[in-house]
């Protein structure tokens, strides 16, 4: 990919042209091109519908090593995330009974004349 600098040469990138200045319509179409490459590869759509056509087994995958115990900080988001969850659904499962007040009255104030 490449840049236009001020003079409108076209750098590339990696000689110190600033991604800042790729505009936002070349930034779609670069994603848009990279998209459009995985999804053509050559091979990678056949490959898949032929193992599923023949039945092929997956290919045996290594043992994954044991899990390491989580650390103090995972413990305690682990914790502030099951309170959340758990405040968020008594929220959810309480029931208001119909009709009643509101709690806040809007009344529209007049506006201040201005003194010089």
């Amino acid at each position: 990919m490449t840049t236009r600098g001020k003079t409108g040469t076209e750098k590339p990138f990696s000689n110190g042209g600033s991604p800042r200045t790729l505009s936002r319509r070349g930034f779609v179409t670069m994603v848009a091109a990279g998209s459009a490459a995985l999804l053509a590869r050559p091979g990678l759509a056949a490959e898949s519908a032929t193992s599923r056509r023949k039945g092929a087994s997956a290919p045996t995958a290594k043992p994954l090593p044991p899990a390491t115990p989580p650390s103090e900080a995972q413990k305690e988001f682990d914790r502030q995330r099951a309170g959340t969850l758990t405040t968020l659904k008594m929220l959810r499962e309480h029931v208001l009974p119909p009709g009643g007040d509101l709690p806040v009255v809007f009344r529209p104030q007049r506006s201040r004349k201005r003194g010089r």
